[in-house]
């Protein structure tokens, strides 16, 4: 079964008591590139390694040339594993860091 839930640092996340495989799906110019979804649920995990290099397969199909780092991504999970809902580009930050002053 797929569930919503909330991991211990308060983020939203998806998992299910199955293995199953989740879709991560690319949105361009969002917040956040990333959009995870739960594509299929197995009893165990050679069936859902199959699903998932057949999903891998449908998509590279479906957009060819499309740039690495814009590609869906497809990930096999155990049950109860959490996967975030989505992901956030980090930004870096810019220039020196502060000096610590000595003891």
């Amino acid at each position: 079964m797929i569930q919503n839930v909330i991991t211990r640092k308060g983020a939203s996340a998806i998992t299910s008591d199955h293995w199953h495989v989740v879709h991560s799906r690319f949105t361009a110019g969002d917040e956040r590139p990333f959009v995870r979804v739960v594509h299929s649920e197995h009893a165990d995990g050679a069936e859902c390694r199959a699903a998932a290099r057949e999903l891998r397969s449908k998509l590279a199909a479906e957009s060819p040339g499309v740039p690495e780092a814009e590609r869906d991504e497809v990930f096999v999970r155990r049950p109860n594993f959490k996967s975030l809902r989505a992901t956030r580009v980090r930004k870096r930050r810019t220039g020196a860091s502060p000096k610590r002053k000595g003891k």
